[in-house]
């Protein structure tokens, strides 16, 4: 909170110093005005506009994309190659639960058939 108080009274300081301290002429926030407001700055925003919105831009960016689809393309197969994977993982793991849980279930039943006969074998010897 102490740090934020601080940071907030100096952005005040400056700007109150741009403001209200003059540099020769004008203070620091009238300088910046009269640059902005100049024909050179004018030109410079009007030709920064131009090229953003020129053929040559448009040009550039078509390359850009046409030098990056490819990779995107790959990381996409990849990606849906990936979800196909777990996927498929996913269901092999439950087909192979199944199968365990059914020779196990299996196996218990055919140990409990073994065990009553042997005991009944056993009970027939004794008598």
């Amino acid at each position: 909170m102490i740090r934020f108080v601080l940071l907030l009274l100096i952005a005040v300081f400056v700007v109150w110093c741009s403001t209200s301290v003059p540099i020769g002429k004008y203070t620091c926030a009238g300088h910046v005005k009269r640059i902005w407001s100049s024909d050179e700055a004018k030109d410079l925003k009007e030709g920064v506009k131009e090229k953003a919105t020129s053929k040559g831009t448009e040009e550039t960016l078509e390359k850009i994309h046409e030098k990056t689809a490819p990779v995107v393309d790959r990381v996409k197969r990849g990606v849906e190659a990936g979800v196909k994977e777990a996927t498929e993982s996913d269901a092999a793991q439950d087909a192979k639960k199944k199968a365990t849980d059914a020779a196990t279930s299996a196996a218990k039943k055919k140990a409990e058939e073994a065990t009553k006969k042997e005991i009944d074998r056993r009970a027939g010897e004794e008598l």
